[in-house]
């Protein structure tokens, strides 16, 4: 667990940043989706780890056997996500040249596709955030703070750079407030959480 060393207070002039009581469980790279998270989703996973896992990294974070196999996670980089049941059908140009050919139907791609989807950093980031900061924090483009004190996540960069959120949470934050948790995570939910924050951003 992180000793919480900087008040946050000190680095936010105006309001305090406040975190849901349940702490970010570790080991965000071994993450497995829950029944919650569908059935094309989980579907999608075993497929994946079936018949793609040997040139690609097909989970949340780390890199692929094949270096010019892109790990699942960064494909939202190259391509919008929603074009990759397609682009499965048609078996599109892969950028590693010995991919081999394959049989697939569309539930099959649509499902793997629903599985990447899943990996995506900023979906991640997303779940993180709502399952341990909605209870407090306003964490869409649309919803309100439920505690008074805690800031819309829309709004944070109003109040600090977005770049800044790494250091302080890798520092550990103290709000100086009793019901602020302490809060653990590890890099790979870290990023993916700012990166996630960064993403709502709003001028409003």
């Amino acid at each position: 667990m992180i000793k919480p060393k900087t008040s946050l207070a000190q680095i936010l002039t105006a309001g305090i940043l406040f975190f849901a009581a349940a702490s970010i469980p570790a080991g965000a790279a071994e993450v497995r989706p829950g029944p919650d998270a569908g059935e094309a989703v989980l579907h999608g996973e075993a497929l994946a780890r079936l018949n793609c896992a040997r040139c690609h990294e097909v989970g949340i974070a780390g890199e692929s056997p094949r270096p010019a196999a892109p790990p699942f996670w960064s494909l939202s980089d190259r391509r919008p996500v929603a074009t990759i049941a397609q682009m499965l059908i048609e078996q599109a140009s892969p950028e590693h040249t010995d991919m081999p050919t394959f049989e697939i139907t569309q539930k099959q791609a649509e499902d793997i596709a629903a599985w990447i989807s899943w990996v995506q950093p900023l979906a991640h980031g997303r779940r993180l955030v709502i399952e341990n900061c909605a209870s407090c924090h306003a964490v869409t483009l649309t919803d309100e703070s439920r505690h008074p004190d805690a800031p819309p996540f829309r709004l944070i960069s109003k109040r600090l750079p977005i770049e800044a959120l790494e250091e302080a949470f890798a520092e550990g934050i103290e709000s100086g407030h009793p019901d602020m948790p302490v809060f653990e995570t590890d890099i790979i939910q870290l990023q993916d959480i700012i990166s996630y924050i960064a993403s709502i951003q709003t001028v409003d």
